[in-house]
C-alpha cells in the first residue's frame, strides 16, 4: 500500500524531517511518500496562508487518488482543507489534529494541546469544537515559538514543551498531552518518560491512523461517508 504525507507549504525544508519520523514507525509493507507544494508560504500560522495553498494542496490530493494511493495525511495540525478534500476524493484523508485528538480521547479522560503561539489557540478551540471534543480538552498552552523557529531551535522547543506539558498535567488536569504542530515532533517519547503520561506526536499518530484507514479502505472499501457533509460536487457543474 502507498500513503502520501503532504507538507502543505511551498518549501521542501520539512520533508526530510517528516520522512525520517515516518520511516522510524511505518509498517514495512507500506510505501511512504512525503511531498510539498510547488509554491506558497513556508508555514500556515495565518488563516490567509491556508487560503493561498488550498488549490495546490487539493490538486496534490487528487493526484494521490489518481496514482492509487490508499490514504493521504494533510501534514499540518490546523487540518487545512480537510473537509474540502473529503468532498472531492474517495480515499481516506487524515488530519493530524482530528486523528490525534481522537486517539488522545482513547488514552485518558482529558487532554491538553501544546501550540506554538497564542495566535493559534482560537483555531485549535474551533477544531476541537467542530470534532465534538471540546469537553475533553483540558487546556491549550502556547510555547511562544513560531514554526520557523521550531526547525532551528529544537532544544528551546523541547524545554518549552516539557515545561508546559508538566503544567498542563499538574494544573489543568490533563492525562494526555497532544503536540499541536507537526514540527513539534521527534521527541514525544522522551517527554512522556519524564512526565509519566502519554505524549502524542502528531506526525506519528496521524501516520499510524492513516495506516489503519488505508487498511480499512483497501480491505473493506471503508472511507469517509459521501452522504450529506462530504457529498461530492456534481461533475455537470464543471468545477471538478
Amino acid at each position: 500500500m502507498k500513503i502520501m504525507f503532504i507538507n502543505p507549504v511551498g518549501t521542501d525544508a520539512y520533508d526530510q524531517h517528516m520522512l525520517s519520523i515516518i520511516e522510524s514507525v511505518r509498517r514495512k509493507d507500506i510505501q511512504p511518500s512525503v511531498v510539498h507544494l510547488p509554491k506558497g508560504p513556508n508555514h500556515l500560522e495565518y488563516h490567509y496562508y491556508e487560503h493561498l495553498i488550498a488549490q495546490d494542496m487539493l490538486n496534490e490530493i487528487r493526484r494521490a487518488e489518481a496514482e492509487k494511493f490508499h490514504a493521504v495525511v494533510i501534514g499540518c495540525f490546523y487540518d487545512p482543507g480537510l473537509r474540502e478534500a473529503r468532498e472531492i476524493v474517495s480515499i481516506p484523508i487524515i488530519g493530524p489534529a482530528e486523528s490525534t485528538m481522537l486517539v488522545a480521547c482513547s488514552l485518558g479522560h482529558k487532554f491538553s494541546i501544546l501550540v506554538g503561539r497564542r495566535k493559534w489557540i482560537p483555531k485549535m478551540e474551533d477544531n476541537a469544537r467542530m470534532y465534538g471534543l471540546r469537553e475533553r480538552l483540558a487546556s491549550i498552552r502556547p510555547l511562544e515559538i513560531r514554526v520557523v523557529e521550531m526547525a532551528a531551535e529544537q532544544e528551546r522547543m523541547k524545554t518549552a514543551a516539557l515545561r508546559e506539558a508538566r503544567a498542563a498535567v499538574q494544573q489543568d488536569g490533563a492525562e494526555v498531552i497532544v503536540m499541536g504542530c507537526t514540527m513539534e515532533s521527534g521527541f514525544a517519547e522522551e517527554t512522556s518518560r519524564a512526565l509519566g503520561v502519554p505524549i502524542l506526536d502528531p506526525v506519528i499518530t496521524s501516520w499510524k491512523f492513516a495506516e489503519m484507514q488505508a487498511d480499512m479502505y483497501s480491505s473493506l472499501g471503508v472511507s469517509h461517508s459521501k452522504v450529506y457533509g462530504y457529498e461530492k460536487p456534481p461533475k455537470e457543474e464543471g468545477w471538478l
